[in-house]
């Protein structure tokens, strides 16, 4: 749809929504009823919502027209005409409205309440007093859509359990209603969107957020409702209503019944309802007209968006009351008597730290008014007294199930998921495989005939398989209701693009419909389904047969029944029939994908036959080259050869008749002229055996290369020997380093393969630290790719020699290890140091702070997300200034928006989302930048625990905790980085570190001096000499440097996996 034909679609909304709006105001005026005027009112207000949302829609896109002149002169001259004309009083924008729109700021409801200066959260989407925006209707569309799909499957498993015989009549006919409840209010959103006029994506979608459940306290003010639509009764007087508290789906509370007012229901009750692992809460307000209770509107929420909203008013009563403070400095400083500022702030944090109170959307129609609170129950957890070191881990599922090349890893969903096999709906356990993202129940996983995208197996010729190849034709559409990915099983998300077969109703992600199976008209039940019939078959036919059978016998038929038996078995000898024909058919077709096989594989090998052929041919003809070219050069150096001999018989004839003619004339006081005649011919004799050397060493030379059977370099050209060393100079090989350049002094540190020691330059005398990878560890745990990969950040590092990122000297490898050889930070980690010190002062953790933060913009700005950032991997020089050091976890090509899914990191360093094995992006490493300062300015880590999973429920379920009198800027820095929902995350913008660099704890640090180390450090380690460990944890360096021995012996395919890791650093080549 194009945006004059959206501009069209909005102005016939507008006109609709107009005369709604004055037929009702119309209506009011003429009723008596206080009840009545009431119902309208509520009317006129949603309709005036829905009015100022189309308007702002329209101003948005006329503000898109006018920037793009071209498309506006394009257009036709009814449309703009009708743009034109658009008139104010019945809801549409003038042309010059839009100009002044398109030069002011967005709206502030649009995404982004600019009061609190920060993006909407989904408990935000869910108050009445919000704006309608793109961001809410969408939100609404899925919300809606997913608790639809819940209540038809209760719906579906009373009529089941009554079809039993149960007693299920109450709970079917309760779903049937809160259905035609849950449509109303569907079709209500779905009326509202606007495709293509997508709001930010800064909100992630809700339904792939997970539902993690959470155990605690939960307290519940009721207060009443107001502009709901109530049940009609018989009579005049208004129903009885009362408010139903679910928790996951059990009633935990209610309120009294009361009657509808002027002004709504009043209850103001309170409930406290202990929480055990639970997820969602659900109030349902229900009307009695007779004697049955009706629903007439829902209200629910997740437990964790409840959870984090109270966490985000903390942190923000927190930060402005920091703001507040400084603020109160700096007027203090210039006008004493002004206390404006603090006055503001003490305003806006009133109600924000006792919960959330507000009015909230209750659907299809009305609002209800609650306040809730939330006092998780944290475990007590034994915390360590001091910071101690941590390995990194990247965890693998090595418990999966191989089948059909699908590596199928048990898996917790906390939402409903759509069995990519049966396509039917389940939540809690299933199985995915690791490689395409198949997601199946775990019963299912057993039957799935469909191979895996990534298998590299072959085809097994006695495999069963289904002749039914009919390819999708799938078409993109917007999604505007309930449906689920038949790949990878998540839902749609609403109101956008994905794709759709136009034969059959198969939906799927953009990226999964590449992978859904050709089996268009076919559902996967009944494709598994007679994949089990065809192997059972099968099976059956081998058991009965001999090798030699290759068709059914006529004897093996089944008998053809008569008289009494006819009608009896007549279906079942149909149906036989029909078998032993289907049987037929799949031998036929069996040999015929078989011949088709051996011919496809006959062809392959002609076709290797003919390349060998070619690269015998090419290697054949570069060995004439080569021995021609050899002739050449021989037959030139002979020339040479010769000429100089020539010359030098030449010479020396000259010198004898020279002396001939002295010795006749009698001058013998001519002696100094036969002497240096003498030497010249010495000189000529000296320089005819260094050709002759020089020769052997060319012939020697060729000798290797043939036997290496490389191709033939460009050889030097002929100079005259008086020019032979000049050309040694110009033609130097490059520099190569090897293990046996080094020797070994200590062990600095050790890593999960490998570890890091000192060692000392044989030729140089110089030090460097050399990490030693055992190369059978890094192959064993399909760590080859990670390898290369922080050899490629080392070089990243090396572009621009950082100051703050350890750079590479070279690589180098062995038969059994691989060795990075680094530069030597002689100050020991900050790790050893805290140890000792207990904490950093402000200052000092301020000072090593802004250094990390560069050093990770650095990385940032290179698209490189570095995932390990610890008090370890954080060195200290001489000068004390910090370098960041091992890139083992490192992850490339990680652009602002991009995601990826590993779970890797130190435990004590995990974000949350990696816990959750959710998407994640580089927003991580200010998680980890987080808790790094957390842990220098107070000496211990803010999430903790005496096991791995203590630590991770700790930063699922804790609040990081701050002593009596610290810093509020740096309490403010630490909540803001600290934020579990990732895209709230101080520095999860696009301007990424610079978000960061703008908060008030570094308000007064220069960052340009930070780079260019203009700041005095506040430590200077100490050494005694250069070869000094004792700023290194005495655990690794009373460690032996010898290597251990392994037993494991890489193959030849193996050791090629490592081809090309050798590397010397540009400005140490010669």
């Amino acid at each position: 749809m194009s945006d004059e034909q959206k501009l069209e679609d909005l102005r016939k909304r507008l006109e609709r929504e107009n005369e709604i709006l004055n037929a009702t105001r119309n209506i009011r005026k003429i009723q008596q009823s206080e009840a009545a005027r009431a119902s309208s009112d509520a009317t006129i207000e949603e309709t005036q919502q829905r009015i100022d949302y189309f308007q702002n829609e329209m101003s948005k896109l006329l503000s898109k027209l006018l920037d793009n002149p071209q498309r506006v002169k394009n257009s036709s001259s009814n449309s703009t005409e009708s743009l034109q004309t658009l008139q104010t009083s019945d809801g549409r924008l003038p042309l010059s409205h839009s100009r002044q729109a398109s030069n002011s700021s967005p709206n502030p409801s649009l995404g982004q309440d600019l009061s609190l200066n920060r993006p909407m959260s989904t408990v935000d989407l869910l108050k009445s007093s919000r704006t309608i925006t793109t961001n809410k209707v969408v939100y609404k569309m899925h919300e809606l859509a997913y608790k639809l799909e819940v209540e038809k499957k209760l719906k579906l498993a009373s009529e089941k359990l009554e079809q039993l015989g149960m007693n299920a009549k109450d709970g079917n006919e309760e779903s049937g209603e809160k259905v035609i409840l849950l449509k109303r209010a569907l079709q209500k959103y779905q009326g509202l969107y606007i495709p293509g006029q997508d709001g930010d994506d800064s909100n992630k979608s809700p339904g792939a957020a997970p539902r993690r459940p959470m155990t605690g306290l939960l307290q519940v003010r009721i207060a009443g409702i107001r502009q709901q639509s109530n049940a009609l009764t018989r009579d005049a007087r208004p129903a009885e209503s009362m408010a139903v508290i679910k928790i996951d789906g059990a009633q935990k509370g209610k309120t009294r019944m009361a009657r509808n007012g002027t002004l709504g229901i009043r209850w103001n009750e309170d409930f406290e309802i202990p929480v055990r692992k639970a997820s969602e809460i659900e109030i349902t307000v229900y009307d009695r007209p007779e004697h049955t209770a009706v629903p007439i509107g829902m209200f629910w929420l997740k437990i964790s968006d409840l959870v984090e909203e109270l966490r985000r008013k903390k942190v923000e009563a927190d930060n402005d009351a920091a703001r507040s403070a400084q603020d109160v400095q700096d007027l203090a400083v210039r006008s004493p008597g002004s206390r404006h500022g603090s006055i503001s702030s003490s305003e806006n944090n009133a109600g924000g730290a006792d919960g959330v109170d507000a009015w909230w959307d209750l659907e299809p129609t009305g609002q209800i008014g609650l306040k809730f609170n939330f006092v998780k129950d944290v475990a007590i957890r034994k915390r360590p007294s001091k910071l101690g070191r941590q390995g990194a881990v990247r965890k693998r599922r090595e418990d999966f199930q191989e089948i059909q090349g699908h590596k199928f890893a048990a898996q917790k969903f906390y939402q409903i998921m759509c069995c990519a096999l049966c396509n039917e709906l389940f939540t809690g356990k299933g199985s995915q495989c690791e490689d395409c993202s198949f997601t199946c129940h775990t019963k299912c996983a057993e039957k799935v005939f469909i191979k895996c995208i990534s298998s590299k197996a072959a085809d097994d010729p006695d495999e069963a398989k289904l002749n039914h190849r009919i390819p999708h034709r799938f078409e993109t559409f917007t999604n505007l209701s309930p449906n689920w990915c038949y790949h990878c099983g998540h839902m749609l998300t609403f109101g956008r693009r994905h794709k759709t077969c136009t034969e059959c109703p198969v939906f799927a992600h953009e990226g999964c419909s590449d992978l859904v199976p050709d089996h268009c008209g076919m559902p996967a039940e009944t494709a598994n389904k007679l994949m089990e019939e065809i192997r059972r078959r099968n099976q059956s036919a081998k058991n009965q047969k001999s090798p030699s059978d290759t068709k059914r016998s006529p004897q093996m038929m089944p008998p053809t029944p008569t008289g009494e038996q006819f009608h009896g078995h007549t279906e079942d000898r149909l149906k036989q029939d029909m078998e032993n024909l289907q049987l037929q058919q799949q031998h036929q077709q069996e040999s015929e994908q078989q011949r088709r096989l051996a011919e496809e594989q006959r062809l392959a090998e002609e076709q290797h036959l003919a390349e060998e052929l070619r690269l015998k041919e090419e290697q054949r003809q570069r060995q004439q080259q080569q021995k021609a070219l050899l002739l050449q050069q021989q037959q030139a150096y002979q020339q040479q050869l010769q000429q100089q001999h020539q010359d030098g018989d030449q010479s020396y004839k000259q010198a004898q008749e020279q002396t001939a003619v002295a010795q006749n004339n009698r001058q013998h006081g001519d002696n100094d002229l036969f002497r240096r005649e003498q030497q010249r011919l010495e000189l000529l004799r000296l320089e005819q055996e260094q050709s002759k050397q020089y020769q052997q060493q060319q012939q020697q030379q060729q000798q290797q290369q043939q036997q290496q059977q490389r191709p033939i370099p460009v050889m030097p050209k002929i100079h005259t020997p008086t020019l032979k060393i000049v050309n040694k100079q110009s033609n130097q090989p490059v520099r190569k380093v090897g293990l046996d350049d080094f020797h070994f002094l200590a062990v600095l540190g050790r890593g999960n393969f490998g570890k890091v020691m000192l060692a000392e330059d044989k030729k140089g005398g110089e030090l460097f630290a050399i990490k030693a990878l055992k190369k059978d560890s890094i192959v064993q745990h399909d760590e080859v790719e990670s390898a290369r990969s922080e050899k490629r950040i080392f070089q990243v590092a090396n572009k621009e020699r950082h100051p703050f990122l350890t750079t590479l000297h070279s690589c180098f490898q062995t038969g059994t290890r691989l060795y990075f050889v680094m530069e030597y930070v002689r100050g020991g980690d900050l790790m050893m140091h805290i140890q000792r010190d207990r904490q950093f002062g402000e200052r000092r953790a301020k000072f090593y702070g802004c250094e990390v933060l560069l050093a990770l913009q650095y990385f940032h700005q290179n698209d490189i997300v570095y995932r390990d950032l610890k008090l370890d991997n954080i060195l200290l020089a001489l000068d004390g200034h910090i370098k960041i050091g091992d890139y083992g976890l490192c992850k490339e090509n990680m652009a602002y928006g991009t995601t990826t899914r590993t779970i890797c990191g130190t435990p004590e360093f995990m974000a949350p989302e990696i816990i959750e094995e959710q998407p994640y992006d580089r927003s991580i490493d200010w998680w980890t930048f987080g808790v790094l300062m957390y842990e220098m300015l107070l000496g211990r880590a803010p999430f903790s625990g005496e096991e791995e999973d203590d630590i991770y429920d700790s930063i699922m379920d804790d609040e990081p905790m701050f002593p009596h009198g610290f810093g509020r800027n740096e309490q403010a820095l630490l909540q803001s980085l600290l934020m579990k929902v990732p895209h709230l995350r101080l520095g999860a913008g696009p301007s990424d570190a610079e978000e960061i660099k703008a908060h008030a704890y570094f308000r007064d640090v220069n960052f340009d001096d930070v780079y260019h180390k203009r700041i005095p450090p506040p430590f200077i380690p100490k050494i005694t000499s250069a070869k000094d460990v004792s700023n290194f944890d005495p655990e690794f360096t009373k460690e032996s440097t010898s290597e251990t021995p392994t037993d494991y012996r890489l193959n030849h395919v193996e050791q090629g996996a490592f081809q090309g890791f050798s590397y010397v650093s540009p400005w140490l080549q010669p």
